[in-house]
């Protein structure tokens, strides 16, 4: 018996055009602010409340930073400028030593280091190599 499995099943759905639910919410939400700050305060004070707020609406609606909404990432980067950069591990009434030590790895002697060997002891273990590999039938090469 075969299911059908769903698949996308993490990508919300389009309400109106590209804007899911809560893209719509808040593109409402910050363009009625922003329309309340232009609208009810005087001239000066309007366009410098109101221009920010169109800003932030328009980056939390459509900007993505590496793939993420733009609300996920001033949320991350509120977190990460409120919390403590450093963390401390106190350990309550505990006698713990912990001892960090490299083993002595013992030095092995070459015993070929200082052996030196002539042509002689090296042609005749030229010749034992080549007695070795080759097989009876083949025929003894000259060079």
């Amino acid at each position: 018996m075969q299911f059908k499995v769903p698949q996308k099943i993490d990508i919300e759905d389009r309400i109106i055009g590209p804007l899911t639910m809560v893209q719509f919410v808040y593109a409402v939400l910050g363009a009625g602010a922003g329309y309340l700050m232009l609208s009810t305060l005087p001239t000066p004070i309007n366009f410098i409340l109101a221009v920010p707020i169109f800003i932030l609406t328009f980056c939390i609606v459509f900007v993505k930073i590496n793939g993420r909404s733009f609300g996920l990432f001033l949320r991350n980067l509120l977190a990460y400028s409120i919390n403590p950069k450093t963390r401390l591990w106190h350990k309550s009434e505990s006698n713990v030593r912990v001892e960090i030590y490299q083993p002595k790895v013992e030095q092995v002697a070459d015993p070929y280091a200082n052996k030196y060997y002539s042509k002689a002891d090296i042609a005749k273990l030229g010749n034992i190599i080549d007695t070795r590999g080759r097989s009876n039938t083949e025929p003894k090469k000259t060079y």
